[in-house]
């Protein structure tokens, strides 16, 4: 396989099992994050071949665009940067709600908006997003977030609407919560067994990037754990 993956949010805790099963599969993978230390963390998974690393802000639109003047040929789009807030609606600041927007739903439009050039030029061109549960069902202390998150769900579906006579699709992945080391940090009297696990979402990103599923767009799957 010859295709090349742009995925962002790579160093998190979802990010680095995503880019481990594009790797696994075959891909080019270039891994987008902000972080300034990209060398200690090629470094950290031993270099694999067909991994490279940029750093970027995938909410500064100028940014963004130079990014896509860098790159010659794209066929999948993973937009796993997102971010998380817990509070009531009395307590969500003016600034909370702008963090969620730009997270969630700014850093996922951008990149699309910019990369989808390159994204038709492919036969196999693919934009994997990630919601969450909230975002189809409500949650309560997480007003700003699932709005966000619906927003981001909203968007896939209606992208897939627009690029239905293209090559290129659209889906997300709306996962409950996944069990990351900040999100143990964040809650930790959870049952974290009842919590999706990062390899198991990538597995189900992947197969949305793949060649079996060249029919699927506008699709919204829902990945909750089973016990």
């Amino acid at each position: 396989m010859n295709r090349t993956a742009v995925i962002t949010g790579a160093t998190g805790g979802l990010g680095v099992s995503v880019v481990k099963r594009f790797l696994a599969a075959g891909y080019q993978v270039i891994a987008v994050d902000v972080r300034e230390d990209g060398d200690h963390w090629l470094e950290s998974l031993n270099r694999p071949d067909g991994l490279s690393y940029r750093r970027l802000s995938v909410t500064e639109d100028r940014a963004v665009q130079a990014f896509e003047a860098e790159l010659t040929h794209l066929d999948v789009l993973v937009n796993l940067v997102g971010g998380f807030a817990w509070a009531s609606i009395d307590d969500t600041t003016p600034e909370t709600l702008e963090r969620m927007l730009e997270l969630n739903v700014r850093s996922t439009f951008t990149m699309s908006q910019h990369l989808l050039a390159l994204l038709k030029q492919s036969e196999h061109g693919r934009i994997i997003n990630v919601g969450a549960r909230q975002a189809l069902l409500g949650g309560s202390m997480v007003t700003a977030y699932a709005l966000s998150k619906a927003a981001v769900v909203n968007f896939t579906q209606s992208l897939a609407a627009e690029l239905k006579d293209s090559s290129v699709t659209v889906n997300a992945v709306v996962p409950s919560t996944i069990d990351t080391p900040v999100n143990r940090r964040d809650m930790p009297d959870a049952d974290f067994d009842k919590w999706v696990k990062p390899d198991d979402l990538a597995e189900v990103i992947q197969f949305l990037a793949s060649p079996a599923a060249r029919a699927v767009s506008g699709a919204i799957v829902p990945v909750y754990h089973k016990a």
